[in-house]
């Protein structure tokens, strides 16, 4: 108030009006309503604007912002009018009243194209994570449909991103979604050309690979299984021209018969030291499988 009162009073006094003028005090009240209407809509607009700031910066949006700018525009220029609509009547008064509105307005229209920049930015990054995401599930479908897959993608995200512009349009400050939009689509056509070999897609490959090769049987019950393995073979006479061997398996018990007619054969005589080889041998053998 004191600030407001001495600036009023400094204008007055450059005025000179003072030596002249009949009712001095009512053009300094002029001077002073028109402080008070400035700081009173300043502190209205800085407020509402620090609200929408604190939620921008939490990379979120705000609900029908272009909605409510246009109104906090309006609502702060035609209440600093109606209160100072006395010092419009005053040719002393009434520039400064103008240079006050005009500040009035570049503060609140500076706010609201700050916020609203820093919308867009937060909702390109928002729209290019979620888009990047669903291409990544999308990854591992046959090549010849790739194409299609991606290009519905885009355009799924793309009428997103277009519709929570509607909700952050200015139009009265030239703040529309037309440049965003068509920046958006660039974005998004070059992510769909570059995401195949992007580090995303690698890494996602990497990790179905290793997954891959260091898979693990799951463990089954534990169990202790026997079994035999029974080998007999019929060794007759002659010099090892004919040889030949049957199995069978039955759960975990094997049979294996073989037919070799070498007895006659000077290099199996030497194997059993200088004797021939029995007739018939069997070999038996028993097995434990054990699962823990």
């Amino acid at each position: 108030l004191a600030t407001t009162l001495q600036e009023a009073h400094e204008r007055v006094r450059e005025s000179g009006i003072a030596s002249v003028a009949l009712d001095p005090p009512h053009i300094a009240q002029a001077f002073l309503d028109i402080g008070n209407a400035y700081n009173k809509q300043a502190r209205s607009a800085r407020a509402k604007i620090a609200s929408w700031r604190s939620r921008v910066s939490r990379g979120l949006t705000v609900d029908k912002f272009g909605q409510d700018a246009e109104t906090l525009l309006k609502r702060c220029l035609s209440s600093f009018d109606s209160e100072t609509l006395v010092a419009a009547g005053l040719p002393l008064v009434a520039e400064y009243r103008l240079e006050m509105r005009t500040q009035l307005e570049s503060l609140v229209e500076d706010g609201i194209c700050d916020v609203f920049a820093d919308q867009v930015t937060n909702l390109q990054k928002s729209t290019m994570k979620r888009f990047k995401a669903q291409l990544l599930k999308k990854l591992d479908v046959p090549a010849e449909q790739a194409p299609s897959e991606n290009a519905a993608i885009m355009r799924a995200v793309s009428f997103s991103f277009e519709t929570t512009m509607d909700d952050l349009q200015v139009p009265s400050l030239s703040l529309t979604k037309v440049k965003p939009c068509d920046e958006m689509k660039v974005q998004l056509t070059d992510e769909v050309m570059a995401f195949a070999d992007g580090p995303e897609a690698k890494i996602k490959r990497t990790k179905q690979v290793a997954k891959t090769t260091s898979k693990e049987k799951k463990p089954g019950q534990r169990s202790v299984d026997l079994g035999v393995d029974l080998v007999a073979v019929l060794r007759p006479d002659g010099f090892g021209n004919f040889q030949g061997f049957a199995g069978y398996q039955l759960g975990g018990n094997s049979f294996t018969f073989g037919v070799h007619n070498d007895a006659d054969d000077p290099q199996t005589i030497s194997q059993f030291g200088g004797v021939r080889p029995p007739l018939l041998r069997v070999q038996p053998k028993l097995k434990v499988d054990v699962e823990l």
